[in-house]
């Protein structure tokens, strides 16, 4: 877990960050910083590895064979040779054989310092220079670049490289740094420190945030506590983070279940894109045993797809998008995704949460950090909820989700949630999901870091960690069962009618022959004589038009000058936006219907008023073309009132005792409770999200009327204060 920084790391820590005052005044920016200065913090860490490992040799030689070690001995320095290469932590003649590195370099500088730079730097195995970015074919990555950062410096007005590596009066370089006293654990907890102060003053990469050491310790400690059931000595467990940046988290869990589990055997592996990243974990895996970190896009090419892995921990991007490499992703048949499970190409968080699920062995558990859109993100049926539902209806994965303090991070305050996956829940656990808002469980800062204001200390650590031991409801913890994470989506075809259960049940077509005007808003489009015919000079519209006695109702015009289309298109749209609609038959009855409440009535030439209820009266006009000209034809009717509705219902996943599901009945009761008008289920899916406002509701505190009263007649006397003074500035200025 995240180790308490001590005194002489500290020292080291704010050594390391003076360094960069070398940079001013160079003309390099300083949000540029630590991409100058990560390339020199790797070469220190090597060169001090290499270091370490020569002692240690040295004095294993001596012991095994009762000898000093020669300098001297052409033997003796080929023994050491062999063995340091041996151990795969990188290997350089200078550093191993003699201990000399930049420090000493330094101290000889002789014409161009680069080209010493550069020749000190070639002489480092294929490996090490291929992570520090020494050789590189065009085209290919640069990892560290430290020969390209070197020869920026170089060429920079008064080469600021060997300032930069020497340091200069009271300002130290990078060869003052020496990391040999600091075990590979100190080393890592250095390299955290130093990592956070790069990403403050850097402009990080949309959705990638470094994962701050309380919140690794809190990971750390619930996945070892969901592991521990079925964790013994003589086992191997693999730990893996698929998006693993530095190798903070990944390393730090590493520590933590050695620590914890002291028999355990205990391998690592991690991925990382970002090719600084990557070098940086790649070169601190090479000091520890068996441990390996892949460089690549672990969506698209997962270096480890045959590896199931006994804990998994990772913070990848969020709301990063993956519409370059969609196509890739869509079209796998490595088992890792699947096509009814793909969230929105603009966030692929889920789809590391797949990736995750997949990778998790049979005794596998997980500790993975998500922005708030895993939870809820996505309608019922979409990729975003199908997943959630996979995750906790199909694998039954999900052991808790803590949502986790706001303003977590150093450089967001976004909604943060820790998800903890267990392959093998106890059998008591199947089924159920704990959430715990650990909203409240924090310590502030003395200082800001950034964003960051505060950090889930020790005692708010075990406040979390004893709620998920105890798997009860409390104060900030709730049990749910899976079914309460799911919902019914039904939509239905309603038939409204009115209050007093009316409605038009069918629908009837009206006789156009039989109209003997429509009105819509007032304004009549009649035929008096049955007819509507347009004149050349007029337009086809309302009363006053003429035409045959008998008939449709139409309209023959030009044509060629395209009027029916113009007059339709008018007619239709006045329709679609009336308030009212009549229809008068020439029998002498009218049909209406009021649009907003779509009430059908329908008057009798007697006086007589029948009321339908709810329907819908339907008027559309067409041209039509024939010999004659162009006509336009009426499509007249009264229709049911047909409306589209979602209604969300709880879910069920028993049966009753004879078999039957209990979730139709529960959607069957729903709508007969809920839904007055007759209705049709068109469809239904289930859906899945988690909304800790609802599971936590949080009380608002509603003021006393009198204390809101007082407060007005404040402000109203404060107003009138503020208009007299006005006024008689106003006054006084004429």
């Amino acid at each position: 877990m995240g180790q308490a920084i001590g005194a002489g790391v500290l020292k080291y820590k704010s050594l390391i960050w003076r360094t960069a005052d070398t940079l001013r005044g160079t003309g390099v920016k300083e949000s540029d910083y630590p991409s100058y200065m990560a390339p020199f913090f790797a070469l220190a860490l090597v060169e001090s590895r290499i270091k370490r490992l020569r002692t240690e040799k040295m004095a294993e030689f001596e012991s095994e064979t009762g000898t000093p070690f020669n300098q001297a001995d052409a033997n003796h320095i080929q023994w050491l040779q062999i063995n340091i290469q041996n151990e795969g932590y990188g290997y350089h003649p200078d550093i191993a054989q003699l201990g000399v590195g930049l420090a000493e370099l330094v101290k000889v500088k002789t014409g161009n310092f680069y080209v010493q730079v550069e020749s000190f730097l070639k002489q480092f195995d294929p490996e090490t220079k291929r992570l520090l970015g020494v050789d590189y074919a065009p085209g290919q990555p640069k990892f560290l670049d430290i020969k390209g950062i070197a020869l920026d410096l170089s060429s920079r007005p008064n080469d600021p490289l060997f300032t930069f590596c020497a340091g200069a009066g009271d300002t130290p370089g990078w060869a003052h740094v020496d990391l040999v006293e600091f075990d590979n654990s100190e080393v890592t907890t250095l390299e955290e420190h130093i990592k956070r102060m790069w990403a403050d003053i850097s402009a990080e990469t949309a959705g990638e945030q470094y994962t701050p050491k309380d919140l690794i310790a809190l990971a750390c400690a619930l996945g070892i506590e969901a592991r521990r059931p079925n964790t013994n000595s003589s086992q191997i467990c693999d730990v893996y983070d698929m998006a693993c940046g530095g190798g903070n988290f990944l390393f730090a869990a590493e520590e933590a279940l050695r620590k914890e589990f002291p028999g355990l055997s205990v391998r690592v592996r991690g991925q990382e894109l970002n090719d600084a990243l990557y070098a940086l974990a790649a070169l601190e895996a090479r000091f520890r045993p068996d441990a390996q970190i892949a460089w690549g896009n672990t969506l698209t090419h997962d270096h480890y797809l045959a590896y199931k892995s006994g804990f998994i921990v990772a913070n990848p991007p969020y709301g990063v998008d993956w519409k370059a490499f969609a196509a890739t992703i869509k079209t796998s048949n490595c088992g890792r995704f699947d096509a009814s499970r793909m969230p929105p190409t603009s966030d692929g968080q889920l789809l590391f949460l797949q990736h995750a699920v997949f990778h998790l062995e049979e005794n596998g558990v997980g500790a993975i950090v998500h922005s708030g859109s895993t939870l809820f993100s996505g309608d019922a049926g979409g990729g975003e909820s199908e997943t959630r539902r996979w995750l906790f209806q199909e694998q039954d994965v999900v052991e808790a989700i803590v949502q986790l303090p706001k303003n977590e991070f150093f450089n967001t305050g976004i909604a943060t949630y820790l998800w903890i996956l267990n392959r093998n829940k106890p059998e008591s656990r199947k089924g159920k999901v704990l959430l715990i808002n650990a909203e409240t469980c924090f310590k502030k800062l003395k200082k800001n870091l950034n964003m960051k204001n505060c950090e889930i200390d020790p005692a708010n650590r075990t406040r979390i960690l004893d709620c998920f031991k105890s798997f009860t409801d409390s104060d900030i913890s709730r049990v749910m069962d899976v079914d309460d994470l799911l919902y019914n989506k039904v939509s239905l075809e309603l038939h409204r009618h009115d209050e007093e259960g009316r409605a038009i049940q069918k629908s009837t077509a009206i006789d156009a022959a039989k109209v003997k005007s429509i009105v819509v808003d007032g304004m009549h489009y009649s035929t008096a004589t049955g007819g509507v015919q347009q004149s050349a000079s007029s337009n086809v519209g309302p009363s006053g038009s003429t035409g045959s006695s008998s008939g449709p109702l139409t309209a023959p015009v030009d044509s060629t000058d395209g009027s029916a289309k113009v007059f339709v298109d008018d007619f239709n749209g006045k329709v679609r936006s009336s308030e009212a609609l009549s229809i008068e038959l020439l029998d002498g009855s009218v049909w209406t219907m009021n649009r907003e409440e779509h009430r059908i009535q329908e008057a009798k030439a007697g006086g007589v008023v029948n009321e339908h209820g709810l329907g819908v009266l339907s008027v559309k006009a067409k041209v039509a073309k024939s010999k004659a000209g162009e006509n336009i034809r009426w499509d007249i009717s009264v229709d049911p009132f047909m409306e589209s509705d979602t209604e969300t219902i709880p879910y069920s996943s028993r049966k009753d005792e004879h078999g039957n599901s209990l979730n139709d009945k529960l959607i069957a009761d729903f709508i007969a409770k809920w839904v007055r008008d007759p209705s049709t289920i068109k469809a239904k899916s289930v859906g899945s999200e988690i909304n800790f406002n609802r599971v936590f509701p949080k009380l608002a505190q509603i003021r006393a009327s009198k204390d809101l009263l007082l407060e007005i007649a404040l402000v109203d006397e404060s107003l009138r204060a503020i208009e007299e003074e006005m006024s008689k500035f106003l006054t006084k200025s004429k």
